[in-house]
């Protein structure tokens, strides 16, 4: 009987790993043709978008499109005012400018008040963060550790994302997300732009783009990967600060 009662449990399995998709484009057509793909599998996720261009102008999206955002269980974070800046370079002005501005207009816009940003070319110091700090509950990197975040090793000012990688196969980042979930860490993609021949880095092929978003629907039903916006996110992944 002491045995049993003063038994050392069994290791308790891993959490279910999450993976969330980041989208870093504001234009008319990014929205029109693709978001409907993660609508129509309903797949949640976070937009990153700066709003100087959110105006309905053509080419760019709208506030209009902004609140319809949160119906398909998306967040829209902010991406800065202009993305126009360096803010490790930016003066005390203009990083107060892309940091606060943001944070008003999405608020007025929407309601809502954005608790996620992402820094305009993946650039920050220390300085920024301890501005974005005052605005937001988390920072998103534009790039570092293949996107990988640990559970019990996450600081959420310094959150990693990856480019959805376009040399890589759809079969390969499907093994990617099923490695988070089997796993039990946190996986942030991103996504700029979907084209049918990819030129560059930020582009990815409109048949990879859906192969992708076929398998996290996939792996989402089978219970081997949760799929979350970056807001709900961080509210499961603890924050550890360095």
């Amino acid at each position: 009987m002491l045995a049993t009662m003063f038994a050392v449990p069994a290791s308790a399995e891993p959490e279910v790993g999450i993976v969330t998709f980041t989208v870093d484009n504001v234009t008319s057509e990014f929205f029109a043709k693709y978001m409907p793909e993660f609508f129509g599998r309903d797949i949640p996720g976070t937009m990153f978008g700066q709003t100087k261009p959110i105006t309905g102008a053509p080419g760019d999206i709208s506030w209009e499109n902004v609140r319809s955002l949160q119906q398909f269980g998306w967040e829209f974070g902010a991406h800065g005012f202009t993305h126009a800046y360096m803010l490790s370079k930016a003066s005390d002005e203009v990083l107060e400018m892309e940091l606060g501005v943001p944070a008003a207009q999405i608020l007025r816009a929407t309601g809502i008040y954005p608790e996620t940003f992402a820094s305009p070319n993946g650039d920050y110091d220390e300085r920024v963060l301890d501005r974005a700090r005052f605005y937001y509950n988390a920072h998103f990197r534009g790039w570092g550790n293949e996107g990988i975040n640990l559970f019990d090793r996450t600081d959420h000012f310094r959150i990693n994302r990856e480019q959805v990688a376009n040399t890589k196969s759809v079969d390969e980042i499907c093994a990617e997300m099923e490695r988070a979930g089997r796993d039990g860490y946190w996986l942030v993609y991103i996504w700029h732009r979907v084209v049918d021949i990819p030129t560059y880095e930020y582009e990815n092929s409109v048949d990879q783009f859906l192969g992708v978003l076929d398998c996290a629907d996939r792996l989402r039903d089978a219970g081997i990967i949760r799929l979350m916006s970056a807001r709900d996110a961080i509210g499961v992944v603890p924050d550890t600060p360095r």
